[in-house]
């Protein structure tokens, strides 16, 4: 994350070089409600600058690929982002697989999440406490309101200014210490904004994470618990880095969250389900004897089974399939379409080399839940293991129709296509997936392939259409970054 870290501040600086002339312009004129920072950054500006860091996290960290988390994280944010008001473009979340406790947003609606952070929480109120904090700093537009603020202050240092910016609102302690050598005399007044806006991701998140259903207590709880956990350490978690806890702001944030109304609110089994297989799977923070302590002793039905899912990973990663399906089987009995066991069915199976079990298993699951992403993706993955090329191409195809940048799929669809002896429509899909890596030289260069390899004029049209689209992504990148 270090590395991306200054890879946005670079970005950043060249997003001032291309707006500076404009904002100067427009502190002639106060801005309309309602469009906080439009004098810097227009949404749809915002938009397209979140894209193209998007391309560049994937190219530099640790994503998580894994269906079936995803769609937990994308269900829990989504079910916040309903509750936010000033939404004004998609959302999109994604895991990191770094055991930080983390979380962390950027232009457009992008929201980052460490599989640390949910190994610490101790309840899924806490997540979402976090995930709330994070859709408020984007709702409320935190970064471009400071990239304006500070262009009204002293417009002639903004270039120099907008990275520590981002900085300051990704990692406080860098930013500040960027600040420093830029700002001179109005220092203070920025790291004070800063604060501001802390405090304003505070309240708003609070009213995100109440709305939604969840404890309010879970911010305190959290981020106290942290707080006292690493006080006297000399390296405390990266989220009080990026997230500074004073004595003062904790007793404000538990003051507010006392005075709110506190649902019943019981950890759903999803998110225990998301928890342990991070910490099973990714983290590898979890032994089997662990799991069989924690099944024997498990204080709720929730924890017990999803101590036995974890179980039934640790086998199956260790080329136990045959014990891991025995576990798991009571599991599948009781909650035949849970997605998370069926995803650990899947591979159980193909470890097996059982691909007509694993075709009809998923099969029947799809016919229920048609192009869920976990049954999709696991559907199309035993197809190509089981040399039915075509029937992964179509279930891929149909699925990126309203997925598109889903790199899973990408991936998936680009080996099926080699399978198949398909090079055109391979090196096709393989310009789409270098893309979304920002790696716009390879795309190219694989549609330029796919070109020479068609013998339809008009798929040929359709090839240079988009050499053309990615040249011009591709200069708009190079612009971002001089």
């Amino acid at each position: 994350m270090k590395q991306f870290i200054g890879t946005i501040a670079a970005v950043a600086l060249g997003v001032t070089l291309a707006t500076a002339s404009s904002t100067i312009k427009a502190q002639e004129r106060l801005p309309e409600i309602g469009t906080a920072g439009a004098s810097v950054m227009t949404i749809d500006r915002e938009r397209i600058y979140g894209d193209m860091y998007m391309r560049q996290l994937r190219a530099q960290a640790p994503l998580v690929g894994d269906p079936v988390l995803d769609e937990y994280l994308r269900d829990l944010g989504s079910r916040m982002v309903r509750e936010a008001d000033g939404v004004r473009f998609p959302f999109s979340f994604f895991w990191v697989n770094q055991k930080d406790i983390n979380a962390f947003a950027f232009f457009g609606g992008y929201i980052g999440v460490h599989t640390g952070l949910i190994s610490e929480a101790q309840t899924e109120s806490e997540l979402a406490a976090v995930l709330a904090h994070e859709i408020a700093h984007v709702s409320q537009r935190h970064i471009v309101r400071n990239m304006e603020r500070m262009s009204n202050a002293s417009p002639t240092t903004m270039a120099a200014m907008l990275g520590a910016v981002i900085l300051a609102v990704i990692n406080p302690q860098l930013g500040m210490a960027a600040l420093t050598g830029t700002m001179g005399v109005s220092q203070q007044m920025q790291i004070n904004y800063t604060r501001q806006f802390e405090q304003e991701a505070d309240r708003v998140g609070l009213s995100i994470l109440v709305n939604s259903g969840f404890d309010p207590m879970g911010s305190p709880n959290f981020f106290g618990r942290l707080s006292e956990k690493y006080r006297y350490t000399s390296r405390p978690p990266e989220i009080l880095l990026t997230h500074p806890y004073s004595e003062n702001r904790l007793a404000d944030m538990r003051s507010r969250a006392e005075s709110m109304k506190r649902p019943e609110v019981r950890d759903s089994l999803s998110f225990l389900l998301a928890k342990y297989r991070i910490q099973a799977r990714h983290l590898r923070q979890l032994s089997e004897a662990e799991l069989r302590r924690q099944i024997e002793t498990a204080s709720s039905d929730h924890i017990k089974t999803a101590a036995t899912y974890a179980l039934a990973i640790v086998l199956l990663d260790n080329r136990r399939a045959e014990e891991a399906e025995d576990v798991i089987a009571p599991l599948l009995k009781r909650d035949p379409m849970n997605t998370f066991f069926i995803d650990v069915q899947s591979d159980i199976l193909l470890a097996q080399n059982r691909y007509d079990d694993a075709l009809a298993t998923l099969e029947k699951a799809y016919m229920r839940q048609p192009n869920e992403q976990t049954i999709t993706l696991n559907f199309a993955n035993v197809a190509v293991e089981a040399k039915q090329y075509e029937l992964a191409i179509t279930l891929l195809r149909e699925y990126l129709q309203r997925n598109e940048n889903n790199v899973l799929a990408l991936d998936l669809l680009a080996t099926a296509y080699r399978l198949n002896g398909n090079s055109s429509s391979m090196h096709e899909t393989q310009a789409e997936l270098a893309a979304l890596h920002g790696a716009f030289d390879q795309a190219i260069d694989h549609l330029h392939k796919a070109h020479k390899q068609s013998g339809l004029e008009l798929e040929k049209r359709r090839l240079q259409a988009r050499i053309e689209q990615l040249m011009e992504q591709k200069q708009f990148l190079q612009k971002l970054s001089s």
